[in-house]
């Protein structure tokens, strides 16, 4: 298996060698286009809408804004026919006539284009140039949801399962094209959550304030090598106005519970500093049910099972969340400046669970029926400290970059359990176990980071940089059990511990362009150094290791329709910090989760095909071969009538399987994007004494459609299926979801209202089984997915102007830091 991405290398490079195009492609042409917006006095227009479309059928093929001076450029342009399409609030939209870029017209210098006063200035306001809603590049596929009326009222973290290719499991859990391990990153940073916390802080963060999301399969050697499947960046909106700008918005929903939502963002911009902020707060009601038959052997599988577990669960999850953020950068002169940005989080998150477990024999005897309730109270505050410093320099585009970062994390957490147990013979006894918990989790996290850009020409590029950073984590359980009215510290229970790691990277990434053909290779390396002591028992595990992570892209054109690209990344995932700490948590008496402090990290070879047709459609062939795989495996305690879940490393999982891109517009109003996977996944490894071979194929398919009804009414209709798919030893059912929703421009078109329902027929129902040795179990989850929302918002600012991007250093722990459940 080793072989195979050099196997595909070398047929990928034949292809274009052999390609009967090929010659012809090596002479693609490519153009530069300038001009100049002006009013009717030829005063400039600053900050202008400006986009270049296809003149066969109006496809937008890039997108510009104006500067103060009303210039705008467009530069490698390929051979074609395009038209120009301006914009801006208070004058009429210019179009101009088509043109074409050829061996002898490489230069299109339209001058002055003219832009016309509207009489009504804020009812002839049109949006111009908007952004497909997926866009392939090099090297990531970006999905503009922004303008979504589903996006409204959900979460981040249901927004997550409406991207193409991404699944989300019942524990918040995240597969990309049917591989797990993705590395989430937000605004380009890192969260410094676990992954519970993670979920927690997704499910409060607001769907209608996220801009876009970033699908990265392979990521160049620019990003951390971890994550297997890729990175999924979520890239919040951002205010880029002159002078005072923002927007206010709420929303009300109702599911099994109420939910509501609301927040503000400000902007203020004049020539030497810009100035913005931003605040969330959001409620979140959720009702869920749970069902688990568990079947207990004595004598082995073969025959009828000795007992039968019936487990029935009823969650209640109130959340509140609430998220800020408050930034500045200053434009010392033309070449320096200077950021600062503190953003962060807190909220509490409740879990009241009432579970009752129904024990019978093979003959229908009622042996055990314990009731139990657990009540979970998490807290946390999580801030983000970021300084930054860019320098430009003479040559076009080169430029050095510093950030440093600090991120502090608390959460604590409240736990109790109080499981009651009924004698079954008469007359009737109870009695009665008691345990509750405080579980305090501490992270810190530093991070240095350097990158510098140096450009040669407009065809080469190099980029290299350095990335320290030292985490720390300390988690102290501290567990009391109820004997006789007191209440008695329980050391079984309890556990300490404590957590470091430090990483240095370097990299260096090169990328040329040959005609038709573009190429980024990129090389990092990455030297960890890590240690886990378990306090409790005086346990030390310590891990030192240096590694390579290679990257490669290769995109060839051939003319203006087809093109084609190929991309080889290898990459690690870590343990998360907790899953190494050997503690049980029990979700009931019967039922516990532990962690395993010997997991090695695991290491992927990734490998993908890709063809796009006119930019519309697009197929993808994609390969990944992952050693020492971790998963969460399950087994049983027959004697105990006991289950247990613990992360263990398997020998391999295989990932491979072909997926379609489709973005069409049937109708000047309709607007339609599909997206298809056909994949397999295949796990192999022993599992304490086990042979475990479990493989299966899969097939998922999203669609949205958006309808412009015209006198600002719009439309959206959404669905998506996910057949059987497997997950270790686990195969889970196929399910689908459809959802829709409208919404009316108001106030001048300044204000929204939407109406949507997600999930209308409520169909968003985990049903898996597990049958592996001795495990036989069966699974059910009824989310409470089916939501009602109605929101607004309304902005006010005046004249868009381009806002210098941040990211922060921080965006290599991804979802590491690890609470203490």
């Amino acid at each position: 298996m080793k072989f195979i991405p050099y196997i595909l290398t070398a047929l990928f490079l034949s292809g274009i060698l052999l390609h009967p195009n090929s010659a012809s492609a090596q002479q693609q042409v490519f153009g530069k286009i300038t001009g100049k917006l002006v009013d009717a006095q030829q005063n400039p227009v600053e900050f202008a809408t400006v986009a270049l479309h296809y003149a066969t059928d109006s496809l937008i093929v890039k997108g510009s804004i104006s500067d103060t001076s009303g210039h705008f450029i467009f530069e490698k342009v390929r051979e074609g026919r395009y038209y120009l399409h301006a914009s801006f609030l208070g004058y009429k939209a210019f179009r101009s006539n088509s043109f074409a870029i050829d061996k002898s017209n490489t230069e299109i210098i339209l001058g002055n284009v003219l832009l016309l006063p509207e009489d009504k200035t804020l009812e002839t306001v049109t949006i111009l140039a908007q952004k497909p809603l997926v866009e392939q590049y090099l090297d990531r596929t970006v999905i503009n949801i922004a303008n979504s009326i589903l996006a409204e009222g959900n979460t981040a973290l249901e927004l997550l399962e409406k991207a193409p290719g991404v699944t989300v499991d019942d524990e918040g859990n995240i597969s990309m094209k049917g591989r797990p391990g993705v590395s989430v990153m937000l605004n380009g940073k890192l969260t410094y959550l676990s992954q519970r916390e993670l979920t927690t802080l997704l499910r409060g963060t607001s769907s209608g304030s996220v801009s876009k999301i970033e699908l990265i399969t392979n990521p160049s050697a620019k990003y951390d090598a971890a994550g297997n499947s890729g990175i999924i960046n979520i890239v919040l909106k951002k205010n880029e106005k002159v002078g005072i700008n923002g927007s206010v918005y709420g929303n009300l929903a109702r599911s099994r519970a109420n939910r509501y939502g609301g927040g503000t963002s400000l902007n203020y911009r004049n020539g030497k500093f810009n100035l913005y902020g931003s605040y969330d707060h959001a409620f979140r009601g959720e009702r869920e049910y749970l069902n688990f038959t568990r079947r207990f052997y004595d004598g082995g599988t073969t025959q009828e099972p000795n007992r039968i577990s019936y487990q029935n669960s009823a969650t209640s999850e109130p959340l509140y969340t609430n998220n800020y953020k408050v930034g500045a950068d200053f434009f010392i002169n033309e070449k320096n400046t200077f950021g600062v940005l503190v953003n962060g989080n807190f909220g509490k998150y409740i879990n009241d669970n009432n579970t009752s477990n129904l024990l019978v024999s093979s003959a229908g005897e009622i042996l055990s029926q314990p009731q139990t309730h657990n009540d979970n109270l998490d807290r946390w505050n999580s801030n983000t400290y970021n300084i930054n410093y860019t320098r430009q320099f003479g040559s076009k585009g080169q430029e050095l970059s510093v950030d440093l970062d600090y991120s502090g994390n608390e959460n604590r957490s409240r736990q109790s359990m109080d499981t009651r147990y009924l004698n079954t013979e008469k007359p009737y006894l109870e009695t009665r176990s008691v345990r509750r918990g405080n579980v305090p989790s501490l992270t810190n996290v530093y991070v240095g980071k350097l990158d510098y850009v140096h450009p040669f020409g407009i065809k080469t590029k190099l980029e290299t940089g350095w990335k320290s950073s030292y985490v720390s984590v300390d988690n102290n359980l501290k567990y009391d059990t109820l004997r006789n009215d007191q209440w008695i510290p329980d050391p079984s229970w309890s556990n300490h511990f404590a957590y470091k790691e430090t990483i240095h990277a370097g990299y260096i990434n090169f990328s040329r362009e040959f005609g038709s053909l573009s190429i980024q290779a990129g090389l990092r390396g990455e030297n960890t150094r890590t240690s886990g002591h378990q306090v409790t028992t005086d346990s030390l595990v310590k891990r030192n290791y240096f590694q390579l992570f290679p990257s490669l892209f290769l995109t060839k054109t051939f003319g203006i329709a087809h093109s084609t690209g190929f991309s080889y990344s290898r990459r690690v995932e870590r343990p998360d910090y907790d899953d190494m700490n050997p503690f049980r948590f029990f979700r009931d008496p019967f039922l516990y989760y532990e962690g395993n402090p010997f997991l090695r990290p695991e290491l992927t070879h990734s490998v993908e095909i890709s063809h796009t047709y006119k930019g519309k459609f697009i197929t993808t062939i994609n390969y990944s071969y992952t050693s020492d795989v971790m998963n969460w495996m399950m087994g049983q305690v027959d004697s105990l009538n006991t289950t247990y879940q613990s992360p263990q490393n398997l020998k391999s999982m295989i990932n491979y399987g072909i997926s379609f891109t489709a973005s069409v517009q049937p109708t000047s109003w309709w607007t339609s994007n599909s997206f298809a996977n056909f994949f397999r996944n295949e796990y192999k490894g022993d599992q304490k004494g086990g042979n475990l071979n479990n493989g299966i194929w899969s097939f998922s398919v999203n669609t949205q459609n958006s309808f412009q009804l015209g006198r600002g009414f719009a439309a959206e209709l959404s669905g998506f299926y996910n057949s059987r798919s497997v997950y270790g030893v686990f195969v889970n059912r196929g399910y689908y979801i459809i959802s829709a929703g409208v919404q009316q421009q108001i106030l001048d078109k300044r204000g929204t209202i939407k109406l949507m329902v997600n999930d209308i027929f409520q169909t968003r129902q985990r049903r898996n089984t597990a049958r592996y040795e001795n495990l036989d179990m069966d699974g059910h989850i009824r989310f409470d997915s089916r939501v009602a929302t109605f929101s607004f918002t309304y902005r006010f600012g005046k004249d868009i102007t381009p806002v210098r991007k941040r990211s922060s250093g921080n965006e290599d722990i991804q979802n590491r830091v690890k609470g203490g459940s």
